[in-house]
């Protein structure tokens, strides 16, 4: 089957990271797929070994939409592609739109975020694209009901496929001890980090108010912040509000998040919504042990207790104490990341999620109904 994947970037995120392995896993069940991206970001761009054998190709957009749509609407039919499907919300419009007009028979839209936050306008198209697609992939429950409820998508045209990580490729390969003298840190800190976009769903208010709380009772306890974003300006004023000085640093986009995990020992995501978190993913199959607020979709991932802990929205009491806790028992803390690798290993896999695509991509190029 010969399958295009359409995305803005390949630039280090979420949705984007899912994009290449979808990619890469399509092409180790036999198909052929090349993923077409329009914006190009060598600084912070993914290692192109994430799409395994599948194709990249960077059709840049250079702000001339029209243009671009008529090039990517003569790409995909000078490639005859079977399917095409796109990821996040602007995407999901030019991929959609371009392969209507090429004539693809299959055509798919992924919205990834837990809730849809997009204004007028986009609700409009999404709805228009709703009645002219074949489906929408979804990665948890949440969403399907938020697009049944904003975009009238049709309830048996959304599918849930979940998320998938490449478990190997968090498998610590430096120690704790090394892991921290690579970011600067004193060996015999206790780290407890966060990685998110910097942007208002992720609540990184509340990561800072709970260091507060975990630096007075831990007083070896440092706090990492990886990502870049809109927030950064408000986060750097909360730092100075809160007095948090050098207990806490900013790393910015990083390319080495798995030996960032190896220096961690508690991971949390404070997230307001979410459909199904990479972060937590990516600490899980690092064997970090994870404390996470309460959001859709995290229960997929965190059974509270075993994993991790899961806390109340916006309770930083609560979120520090589950912190303190971990930090205080390094044997609680290895029996959960143990158990956090084994589930993610077990049901998250990559062809898990590329068996789980390519079946839904046959039935809908068959014409036959595809459950959702």
């Amino acid at each position: 089957m010969r399958i295009a994947l359409v995305i803005d970037s390949i630039m280090r995120g979420g949705a984007e990271r899912q994009a290449l392995y979808a990619a890469r896993g399509l092409a180790r069940q036999g198909c052929d797929v090349e993923l077409v991206y329009y914006t190009r970001s060598p600084q912070f761009d993914y290692e192109a070994s994430l799409a395994g054998s599948a194709k990249l190709t960077c059709l840049p957009k250079e702000d001339r939409p029209l243009r671009f749509l008529a090039r990517l609407r003569a790409h995909l039919a000078g490639r005859g592609f079977e399917v095409v499907h796109s990821f996040k919300g602007t995407p999901c419009l030019y991929g959609g739109l371009a392969a209507r007009l090429a004539g693809v028979p299959v055509i798919v839209g992924s919205y990834r975020g837990g809730r849809y936050v997009e204004g007028r306008a986009m609700r409009l198209a999404h709805r228009w694209l709703s009645r002219v697609q074949s489906a929408w992939v979804v990665n948890s429950e949440a969403v399907v009901e938020e697009l049944v409820r904003h975009v009238h998508a049709r309830r048996g045209r959304c599918h849930v496929v979940r998320n998938a990580i490449d478990v190997e490729a968090f498998r610590p390969t430096l120690d704790p001890s090394r892991a921290r003298a690579k970011l600067g840190l004193d060996p015999g800190c206790e780290t407890v980090t966060i990685l998110a976009v910097l942007r208002p769903e992720k609540n990184h208010g509340l990561f800072l108010e709970a260091a507060v709380r975990v630096a007075r009772a831990r007083p070896r306890a440092c706090f990492l912040v990886v990502g870049e974003g809109p927030e950064r300006g408000a986060i750097e004023v909360a730092l100075a509000r809160l007095g948090l000085g050098e207990r806490v640093r900013l790393l910015g986009m990083r390319a080495d998040v798995p030996d960032v995990l190896a220096a961690t020992d508690v991971s949390v995501l404070t997230s307001v919504y979410e459909g199904l978190s990479n972060t937590l993913m990516e600490s899980l199959a690092a064997s970090v042990p994870v404390v996470s607020t309460h959001h859709a979709g995290v229960e997929s991932l965190v059974r509270d207790g075993a994993e991790g802990f899961v806390v109340p929205q916006g309770d930083a009491r609560a979120l520090a104490d589950r912190v303190i806790e971990l930090l205080a028992d390094p044997p609680q803390r290895a029996r959960m990341g143990r158990s956090g690798r084994e589930r993610v290993a077990a049901h998250y896999g990559l062809d898990a999620m590329a068996a789980a695509l390519l079946a839904l991509y046959e039935r809908l190029r068959a014409g036959g109904r595809a459950a959702p």
